[in-house]
């Protein structure tokens, strides 16, 4: 998985039939590591953090064999500790 935010939106003048109608994003990771195009089923804004699954857990997400990056997750608030609430 990769965490990233989301820089863009992909737009392409061409496309194989399966992802027709499919979101695709931007995705800058942070740390090292290249952009990543991804497919979007969250409709994400820019801006957001995202998490990203990649190969074949994109692939499962999707329902596609052509696709090896999807956004799966917002990231509200990346390295923040989360506090449970209490009873």
């Amino acid at each position: 998985m990769v965490l990233g935010d989301v820089v863009g939106k992909v737009w392409a003048d061409r496309i194989l039939p399966a992802l027709q109608g499919r979101r695709l994003v931007l995705v800058r990771p942070h740390g090292d590591g290249p952009d990543l195009v991804a497919v979007d089923p969250l409709n994400v804004g820019i801006g957001t953090t995202v998490l990203v699954v990649t190969d074949e857990a994109a692939a499962a997400v999707t329902g596609q064999p052509t696709v090896d990056a999807a956004v799966v997750a917002l990231v509200a608030d990346p390295g923040s500790e989360r506090t449970e609430p209490t009873t």
